[in-house]
């Protein structure tokens, strides 16, 4: 009999509170449900997601990646739901929020509604609001299985770097560099903890730490054997040097296409965070033909070489 009272309140306060033409046709309008029914919704749908979090104070010893991983969610769950670990350092005592799953927080805008959000993130709409704990229009929900990304920074190119950046035929002279200029690598080729999916894996590239908008540039001239979606990779573009390739990820666009020559130093896209990512960054690799096809191997000798030569131009 609860089974059956559950549903029927559901659907009535889901007719209510979203715009589902197919359900408002069949039913007479129902009132909104009232605050005296908050402690029928909490009985009925359970706590909100967001008032119901556990709790974890950081060990000596403990990392991000390793806490998330107890907890069987992504890093950047915990990100977006603990803005001072968004750097992706943990400090001893430090008290994280732990949700039950993977989502993020997202807060209502003007016009908003339950639908709306849900179609964003891809998510059911009565899934959203029975996680919400049935409530009306809350000012915050926990959106499940939508992952967190921070949201993109304003930036403007150092003086090394030529102006005009949406311009795909510019030339940038750094000699090989990816990028306009040199930048810190934060992660490096081998074996680690993938960040995102907190599973010990093989990284076939280097990750270089650009903000958002950053040029990507052609290492070498050579013909764009590849430039789309590239799954985990998200935003790729793949170049044929000839006796090497080439690979570019997480791009946030691509300026070149499948089957164009490019020139060393050619802008063939700007940094992102698509696909399998935590942050804005520029994932590159270098590739040897082989019987097996392209094989990956360390860049780091060539691009140490090249950031040398980069920052000596312009000391």
């Amino acid at each position: 009999m609860k089974s059956f009272w559950k549903i029927s309140f559901l659907l009535v306060a889901i007719a209510t509170i979203l715009p589902f033409p197919a359900i408002a046709a069949s039913t007479t309008p129902s009132p909104p449900v009232a605050p005296s029914n908050a402690k029928e919704a909490e009985e009925l749908c359970g706590k909100p997601t967001l008032d119901d979090l556990a709790q974890h104070k950081v060990k000596q010893g403990e990392t991000l990646e390793a806490i998330a991983k107890q907890y069987e969610l992504k890093t950047a769950t915990l990100m977006g739901l603990n803005p001072e670990v968004r750097n992706g350092e943990v400090k001893v005592g430090q008290t994280l929020a732990i949700p039950p799953l993977d989502g993020l927080t997202y807060r209502f805008k003007n016009e908003e509604n339950y639908t709306t959000v849900a179609k964003k993130y891809n998510v059911r709409a009565d899934v959203l609001f029975e996680r919400n704990g049935c409530q009306r229009r809350p000012k915050v929900v926990f959106v499940p299985g939508a992952i967190w990304k921070p949201d993109p920074v304003p930036f403007q190119l150092p003086a090394i770097a030529s102006r005009g950046s949406a311009n795909p035929d510019i030339i940038f002279q750094t000699g090989g560099y990816p990028l306009p200029y040199a930048v810190p690598v934060t992660s490096n080729y081998g074996w680690r903890i993938n960040p995102v999916t907190t599973i010990w894996s093989f990284h076939s590239g280097i990750d270089l730490g650009a903000p958002f908008g950053t040029p990507v540039l052609a290492a070498k001239a050579g013909r764009v054997e590849f430039a789309g979606w590239g799954g985990g990779y998200g935003n790729l573009v793949e170049l044929d040097h000839g006796s090497t390739g080439t690979r570019y990820a997480h791009l946030e666009a691509i300026y070149v296409a499948q089957g164009q020559s490019v020139a060393q130093g050619q802008q063939i896209g700007i940094v992102g965070s698509t696909g399998r990512s935590t942050g804005p960054h520029l994932h590159f690799e270098i590739m040897t033909p082989s019987g097996d096809g392209w094989i990956a191997f360390d860049p780091a000798a060539y691009l140490n070489r090249m950031a040398s030569i980069v920052t000596n131009w312009f000391l």
